[in-house]
């Protein structure tokens, strides 16, 4: 026998009042990027065209390396171009 879990997708940084409504409600708590029917959505959009999302692959791929070069680590897989080139900068 399994026990049904409510669960409530809310944008984080859920606020502790909120936190508490939804908790004594007994909802489980989880990231609204993580909801099954967003995500749905979200992959019927086609908000960036091909050339542009491979052209920003390319250049993230280029800053991991130079980073890694550079610094002799390998970076946080979660940073972008930007960030990375920031670091290297202030190397």
């Amino acid at each position: 026998m399994s026990k049904e879990v409510k669960i409530a997708y809310e944008p984080h940084p859920v606020s502790p009042e909120r936190k508490a409504e939804l908790r004594k409600a007994g909802f489980k708590i989880v990231d609204a990027r993580f909801d099954p029917d967003r995500a749905a959505a979200d992959a019927g959009d086609a908000a960036t065209p091909v050339g542009d999302d491979e052209q920003a692959k390319a250049e993230l791929a280029a800053a991991r390396a130079d980073y890694e070069v550079k610094l002799g680590k390998k970076p946080f897989m979660g940073w972008d171009a930007a960030t990375l080139r920031a670091k290297i900068a202030g190397a």
